[in-house]
């Protein structure tokens, strides 16, 4: 499910899931089901939500996508207010969350990592049912090498313990250098279909920063 365009999509998007028998809610700090959330089951994750994802995933349960920032642990001189990165995804169980797989990225220096909302997604690729969370940030920096943009994709193909598989476009700032990409080997090893929605993502997320 693309989490792109969300106000005006968001209802057609979770209307196609439910037909995929994948319910999906996006909520966020204005919306009261956030703070349902949190007040029902908590925020696992060091700093505050900025997106939370709920995923009801049939014959498996109902997993919590957390988004989080906080406040960076290290200095950092690119930003005012520089951000660390804290993600997780969780499987509810009797009121509680039993962690998934997690995922942390710092500012320090002249480099900010930040997430992509709107290419952060979660999509059935190769239809077998279960879920993969696609997640996109890039990661800022002053100076004249090269920019990661990222998308890790986290599934289970065994649908018992996530994975995760990265693929980076490398965005060139000197004229001269070429744009690249590298997959690291668990990507090599997904599912066709998903490999071809994350490169989507990628090439939809660079356009964007253009």
């Amino acid at each position: 499910m693309t989490f792109r365009k969300l106000l005006p999509v968001l209802a057609c998007a979770v209307s196609l899931s439910s037909f995929a028998q994948m319910r999906t809610g996006v909520y966020f700090s204005s919306d009261k089901k956030y703070s349902e959330i949190i007040e029902d089951i908590g925020n696992p994750l060091q700093g505050k939500p900025v997106m939370i994802v709920q995923t009801f995933v049939p014959n498996h349960g109902s997993y919590v996508w957390y988004l989080n920032e906080s406040k960076a642990k290290n200095e950092g001189y690119l930003d005012n207010k520089p951000k660390d990165l804290h993600s997780g995804i969780f499987l509810e169980d009797h009121g509680g969350l039993i962690q998934q797989i997690t995922f942390k990225d710092f500012a320090k220096g002249l480099s900010q990592p930040k997430y992509l909302i709107n290419f952060c997604e979660i999509g059935d690729a190769n239809n077998d049912g279960f879920p993969e969370f696609y997640l996109t940030y890039f990661e800022e920096s002053d100076g004249l090498d090269a920019k990661p943009l990222k998308v890790i994709v986290y599934t289970s193909m065994s649908k018992k313990e996530f994975s995760k598989s990265k693929i980076t476009g490398w965005i060139p700032f000197q004229e001269e250098d070429q744009y690249r990409e590298e997959k690291d080997e668990n990507f090599k090893l997904l599912p066709n279909a998903i490999r071809m929605k994350a490169e989507k993502i990628l090439k939809a997320a660079k356009k964007g920063l253009n």
